[in-house]
C-alpha cells in the first residue's frame, strides 16, 4: 500500500512540473512576441527617420539646384545647358519689373510646381524637366521601381521686398514627386511609406551694375578724338540728357556729333574736369558704379570668364548665344569684326581687366567696362556703335567715326534684371 501511495505522489509531481514548464514556455513566448513587436516598431521609426531625412535633403537640394540654374546660362527642356536656341532659366520662369525690381513667377498658379527633377537610378544621375512657363503639368513616369528614389519640385512665391523672391523646394522619397503633392495628406503619405519635406528660403538679386552711369560715356582720364569724331547721343529726360562725365579734358570734340535733350546746351551735358572722378583711382571708379571692387566682382555667380586671343568678337557672340550675359575677360580685349553683340532688351555686360582695342564696325548693345585705356578706331563707312554705356578707368583715344547712344532700357536691365541670385542673409529653411 505504501508503494502505491509513493507511485501516485510521483505522478502528481510530474504533472505539476509539466504545468510549470508549459507556463514558463508561454511566458517566454509572450516576451518574445513583445520584443519582436518592439523591434518592428523601432524598425518602422528608423525607416520613417530615413524617409524624412532623405526628403529634407531632396528639398534642400532643390533650393541649391535652383540657385545654380538661376545663375546659369541657357537651358533646354531637360534643364541642360545648350550653346544656342535655349533660354536662361531666370528669364524662363521669372518676370522682372524694370521700374521697381519686383520679381514675380511666370509659371501659372494652377501648376506652381512645373519644374521637377528625379533621381535616375538607371543612368546614375538626375532627370529634370524645364518646360515652358505656360505648359500644363504632366506627371512623370516612375524611375525608381521598388527602391526609395528621391525627387523634388520647386515653386516661386512673390516676396514683400523688391528684388527678392521666396524659393520653395519640395522633396519627396518617391520618384514621382506628384504623389507627394496631392494635397500633401500626411496620413496618406505615411500609409504609403512616402516621405515629404518643404524647404523655403528667401533669395535676392545682386545687380550686375549697382549704379549704372546716367551718361553714355564715363572716363576717368582724358578723351582725345580725331577724324570724323566721337558721337554721343542721349535724349533720355530721366538722365537730363547727360552725355559724358570726364575726369580730365576732351580734346577736339565735334559738337555736331553730340545730341542731348531738346532745349539743353551741349556744353552743359558734358562734365569735363570732374575733380572727384579725376582724383579717384581706377579701382574706386569701378566700385563707384559696379558696386564692388574689381578683385571681388568675379565672385558674381552669374559671371562667366571668357578666354580669347586676338579678336574676341566670335567668342563673345558664342557666349551670348549660350545665354551668358555677364562676361569677364582677364587682360586685354580686342573687338575687330562687324558683329552685333547683345540686344537693347537683353543686353551684354563685358568687363575687361586690361586695355581695350575697338577696331572697325561693330555694334554692342550693353555696357563695356575697363579699368584700363580704350583705343577705338573706325575708318570705314559702316557704323561702329555702342548702344548703352562705356566706362573707362584710364584714357579714351578715338580715331574716325563712332557713336555711343545712351539707352535707359539697357541701364534698367543692368540694375534690375541682370545679376546673381543669392540667399538673403537671415532667411530661413524649414520643413513645413
Amino acid at each position: 500500500m505504501n508503494s502505491a501511495l509513493r507511485t501516485g505522489q510521483h505522478g502528481q509531481r510530474g504533472a505539476a512540473t509539466l504545468v510549470v514548464v508549459m507556463m514558463l514556455f508561454l511566458i517566454m513566448a509572450l516576451l518574445a512576441a513583445y520584443a519582436n513587436r518592439s523591434l518592428l516598431f523601432e524598425q518602422r521609426v528608423a525607416t520613417s527617420y530615413i524617409r524624412a531625412g532623405l526628403a529634407q535633403e531632396a528639398a534642400e537640394g532643390a533650393v541649391e539646384w535652383t540657385l545654380a540654374q538661376l545663375n546659369g546660362t541657357a537651358v533646354d527642356a531637360n534643364c541642360k545647358p545648350v550653346e544656342n536656341a535655349g533660354q536662361r532659366f531666370a528669364d524662363k520662369y521669372l518676370a522682372f519689373d524694370l521700374s521697381d525690381r519686383r520679381l514675380t513667377s511666370r509659371i501659372r498658379p494652377a501648376v506652381p510646381q512645373l519644374v521637377d527633377c528625379a533621381r535616375d537610378v538607371a543612368n546614375g544621375g538626375w532627370a529634370c524637366r524645364c518646360p515652358q512657363a505656360d505648359a500644363d503639368r504632366v506627371p512623370r513616369e516612375s524611375l525608381g521601381g521598388d527602391q526609395m528614389t528621391p525627387s523634388f519640385a520647386i515653386r516661386f512665391r512673390e516676396a514683400k521686398r523688391s528684388g527678392t523672391m521666396e524659393l520653395i523646394g519640395l522633396g519627396c522619397t518617391d520618384s514621382v514627386v506628384d504623389r507627394c503633392l496631392e494635397d500633401v495628406n500626411r496620413i496618406k503619405l505615411s500609409k504609403s511609406q512616402i516621405g515629404f519635406a518643404r524647404a523655403t528660403v528667401l533669395v535676392g538679386l545682386v545687380s550686375a551694375v549697382r549704379t549704372p552711369p546716367a551718361a553714355p560715356l564715363v572716363v576717368k582720364g582724358h578723351v582725345n578724338s580725331s577724324g570724323a569724331g566721337l558721337g554721343l547721343h542721349n535724349s533720355d529726360a530721366r538722365s537730363s540728357g547727360l552725355l559724358a562725365t570726364i575726369g580730365g579734358a576732351w580734346t577736339s570734340p565735334v559738337e555736331s556729333r553730340l545730341d542731348t535733350v531738346p532745349g539743353s546746351a551741349v556744353s552743359q551735358a558734358i562734365l569735363q574736369g570732374d575733380a572727384g572722378l579725376g582724383a579717384a583711382s581706377a579701382e574706386a571708379v569701378f566700385m563707384m558704379y559696379m558696386g564692388t571692387s574689381l578683385a571681388r566682382y568675379p565672385q558674381h555667380a552669374a559671371l562667366r570668364t571668357l578666354a580669347c586671343n586676338g579678336d574676341c568678337s566670335a567668342d563673345l557672340a558664342a557666349a551670348y548665344a549660350a545665354g551668358q550675359r555677364m562676361v569677364w575677360v582677364s587682360g586685354t580685349l580686342s573687338i575687330g569684326s562687324n558683329r552685333v553683340l547683345g540686344s537693347v532688351n537683353d543686353p551684354l555686360l563685358i568687363v575687361a581687366t586690361g586695355d581695350v582695342t575697338l577696331d572697325g564696325p561693330f555694334q554692342l548693345n550693353g555696357m563695356l567696362v575697363t579699368p584700363g585705356n580704350v583705343s577705338w578706331a573706325n575708318d570705314t563707312g559702316l557704323p561702329s556703335l555702342i548702344n548703352g554705356i562705356l566706362l573707362v578707368g584710364g584714357n579714351l583715344q578715338t580715331s574716325g567715326r563712332m557713336d555711343i547712344a545712351y539707352q535707359q532700357t539697357v541701364a534698367d536691365h543692368l540694375r534690375n534684371r541682370m545679376g546673381s541670385f543669392v540667399r538673403v542673409s537671415g532667411s530661413w529653411i524649414d520643413g513645413k
